[in-house]
């Protein structure tokens, strides 16, 4: 699907909560000094990428000067973010492992079961499934 495919399908499936967002916006930038240009339904429709949305260039903040733009600072936050990840994965392992051991165990009670059974009617096969056993 394209880019202008995934933005208009997704601008349909939000427009209510698009349509707020923007009258919250609208709102916000009147008040401003100056104000901030204002935008409406049709100009949200006319973007295709998220590279065309210039809102933020008219805030008038330098973003550059935020303390989370320092490049040790965005660095320090990505090392958090893959270790709160890496957290969440070994917890995911740890679940991973239990149904890894029950499936072992359960393997194993299924061939000693089956190698007891076979000792009874085939007892050939049976020695030689509990010697590779």
């Amino acid at each position: 699907m394209s880019d202008m495919g995934t933005i208009s399908k997704g601008l349909q499936c939000r427009s209510e909560a698009i349509r707020k967002a923007i009258i919250r916006y609208n709102i916000q930038a009147s008040k401003l000094v100056p104000s901030c240009p204002t935008i409406s339904w049709k100009d949200i429709v006319k973007y295709t990428s998220l590279a065309e949305f210039d809102l933020l260039c008219s805030a008038g903040d330098d973003v550059h000067e935020c303390v989370w733009a320092r490049p040790a600072i965005r660095e320090a936050m990505g090392k958090v973010f893959k270790l709160c990840r890496a957290k969440e994965e070994i917890t995911r392992l740890g679940i991973k492992i239990q149904c890894l051991q029950t499936t072992i165990h359960d393997k194993e009670v299924e061939i000693t079961q089956t190698i007891t059974d076979l000792h009874q009617s085939l007892p050939e096969l049976a020695f030689e499934l509990q010697h590779r056993y």
